[in-house]
């Protein structure tokens, strides 16, 4: 006898077994066998077919809604890098108007002086968020790029609010 017909033989054995198991049950305990091997069944294919799908419909708003977010900043940065690249040109004079006409942001004692290409920025008591939009603005629209920084924080009234004294050097285009 081969193997195959040995494994055949024990399949059909195995199979009028539990045929002649099956018949001896009586048409409640196969009504009940059924229902439970199809509820069985049901939860199978649920746990490993549908539910992830139905999850990953659930979820895909609120993933798209961080996509389509993450997609605008990063169209920002890409504007913002285009316009880094090629910045227009702005001459020293429209740089130097552009800094004293914005330097009131940083308090009543900030003062600008001149000297051949750089542009010292004193400063007693400039809020820090203040200073940082400035800077950020005076690389923007002057062109101008931190040269030296001598800047420590000054007392502040408020605990909550932070206070620069000091001097910065900037290089002008």
């Amino acid at each position: 006898m081969s193997p195959n017909t040995a494994w055949q033989a024990a399949q059909k054995s195995a199979s009028q077994a539990w045929r002649q198991a099956w018949d001896a049950r009586s048409p409640r305990e196969q009504t009940l066998l059924r229902a439970a091997a199809f509820l069985l069944a049901f939860v199978w294919v649920w746990q490993w077919a549908w539910a992830p799908a139905w999850r990953t419909w659930q979820e895909a708003p609120a993933r798209q809604a961080a996509i389509d977010g993450q997609t605008q900043r990063m169209l920002q940065w890409q504007a913002q890098a285009e316009g880094l690249q090629k910045p227009s040109t702005v001459s020293r004079t429209e740089a130097t108007q552009w800094l004293e006409k914005n330097l009131a942001d940083l308090g009543p004692n900030a003062e600008l002086s001149l000297t051949g290409d750089d542009v010292t920025l004193r400063v007693e008591a400039a809020p820090a968020l203040a200073m940082a939009r400035w800077l950020s603005q005076a690389r923007e629209h002057a062109q101008t790029l931190p040269h030296q920084a001598q800047m420590q924080q000054a007392n502040s009234p408020s605990p909550n609010e932070v206070l620069w004294q000091g001097t910065l050097v900037l290089r002008l285009p």
